[in-house]
């Protein structure tokens, strides 16, 4: 059903610019429908020796054609075409690109380069390419595919991905959904499940409402791909968003609970990525499928392990492209803090909290993923059997109950994510006076995470190294840490 309203979004968005087109007074393309199609190709020039495989697959999206050009040896190192350089895979022991072609039945210049001789020589050849041939191509049976294997996950437990012949990839995403990237020029599998979401590569025009999604992005070079953002210029503490924003290369297209529909629509998205949070809003969910565009929601915050949410970015990576860019950075990061298993433990407690409006104080389950956080940087959780019987991952408590649990504790970490940062003691006396009391308050052991903290899951692992650095008595002079400050005395 989904693939349905994707293809009439499709066919709508068509009729609209046929008819915006006609009333311009200018001529209806006589252009092929966005998909995917055989055509005959004619190759000329050079020695005569060489051929290309013919037909050749043409893509068409957006009006732009794209073909898949596969040279009867393996001996082509690289493409010229309109003096851009384009690179081969080896397949099926052929050298294969991926070129665009700028109009049908025209005569298209190109430059191959071959190594076949003593030296490598470029090499002009024409390319025409057959209208009159121009077939759509058959969808495969998802039937027929074959599982190649799986992608590596050493953390994530909410997510797994699984590869599939000709570059598709499953993901599977915990009680959220199922999606199979379908690379590009290639077609979307006939007889796919209902419960599969097909998403069409590249994935160039994203809505992106999951906040903490845009670090994941920014670590893989990838925000030039999300179009429109569900948070504003000033909503945002990572830079680059707030400059794609400011440049115009980013649109605001309103907060996951009020989308604005037509610019989604407009702007011809290709994915909307939400949180949890749009299940408060289904018939948003609901509205924006019946537009064409896959939703997927992440859950990435549901992790236990910090690893496992840092590891979301491999998922990212699949999306974007970019899978083994994405395994590089997750492998760097959890190297560094998988070093700090072999030190002994510090034998002092950290406390993890923030006090709202009410003057209660809030802080984290015993289970949640802070504490753990605070296991790996070598520190005890100054509540380590702290449950409830609701869903959420903290705690409001009186100030009484914090003062008998985290008195003594040897360190207080203030979490500026809801309430904001502190910077001095004095800030945080005025939330309440009986912190005087407190061990940590005492010695100078106040900390402060910065608010950048919660849009950068990316800075977990650096978080971890900070609260050992500070544990072990590691601490720079200027008492700034990455993710942390010190409260400045009176």
């Amino acid at each position: 059903m989904k693939r349905i309203f994707h293809v009439i979004a499709a066919v709508c968005a068509a009729v609209l610019l046929l008819s915006a087109a006609a009333g311009c007074g200018e001529k209806k393309s006589s252009a092929p429908m966005d998909g995917v199609y055989q055509i005959d190709v004619t190759l000329t020039g050079g020695t005569g020796r060489a051929s290309v495989a013919s037909p050749a697959r043409l893509t068409v999206k957006d009006g732009k054609y794209t073909a898949r050009i596969v040279w009867s040896s393996p001996n082509y190192d690289y493409m010229l075409v309109d003096g851009v350089k384009y690179e081969p895979e080896i397949i099926d022991g052929h050298s294969t690109f991926e070129i665009p072609v700028a109009a049908l039945d025209t005569e298209l210049p190109v430059v191959a380069d071959t190594v076949a001789m003593s030296v490598p020589h470029e090499i002009a050849y024409t390319l025409t390419f057959d209208s009159s041939t121009l077939n759509a191509e058959e969808a495969p049976e998802w039937g027929s595919f074959t599982k190649t294997g799986e992608l590596p996950v050493r953390y994530a437990t909410q997510f797994h991905v699984d590869e599939y012949a000709g570059g598709y990839r499953l993901i599977d995403i915990e009680t959220t959904g199922k999606f199979l990237t379908v690379p590009e020029g290639s077609m979307v599998p006939a007889g796919l499940p209902d419960d599969i979401v097909p998403l069409l590569m590249p994935l160039d025009r994203i809505y992106l409402a999951a906040t903490s999604a845009m670090d994941f992005f920014r670590a893989l070079d990838g925000i030039s791909s999300i179009r429109l953002s569900g948070t504003d210029t000033d909503g945002w503490y990572i830079e680059e968003a707030k400059e794609a924003l400011e440049n115009g290369s980013m649109l605001f297209a309103g907060k996951y609970s009020a989308p604005d529909y037509e610019l989604i629509f407009s702007e011809k998205c290709d994915l909307a990525v939400e949180s949890t949070m749009i299940y408060h809003s289904p018939e948003i969910k609901e509205q924006l499928e019946k537009l064409g565009v896959p939703v997927l929601i992440e859950r990435s915050s549901y992790e236990e392990h910090p690893l496992g949410r840092m590891e979301w970015i491999k998922l990212y990576g699949v999306l974007l492209g970019k899978y083994e860019e994405a395994e590089a950075f997750f492998d760097a990061e959890a190297k560094e803090v998988e070093a700090l298993s072999g030190q002994a433990e510090t034998g002092k407690t950290v406390a993890f909290f923030y006090i709202n409006t009410a003057g209660t104080v809030n802080v984290r389950k015993s289970g949640d993923y802070v504490p753990r956080m605070i296991e790996m940087a070598g520190g005890e959780y100054a509540f380590p059997d702290l449950e409830s019987g609701s869903a959420l991952s903290t705690v409001n408590m009186t100030m009484e109950a914090f003062y008998d649990g985290a008195k003594n504790a040897d360190l207080l970490i203030y979490n500026s994510t809801i309430d904001g940062e502190l910077y001095t003691m004095d800030e945080l006396l005025n939330k309440s006076p009986l912190l005087a009391d407190f061990k940590a308050v005492q010695s100078g052991d106040v900390w402060c995470t910065g608010k950048n903290l919660f849009q950068e899951p990316t800075g977990l692992g650096r978080l971890i190294l900070d609260i050992h650095d500070v544990l072990s008595g590691n601490i720079p002079e200027d008492g700034v840490l990455t993710y942390m400050h010190r409260l400045t005395a009176p």
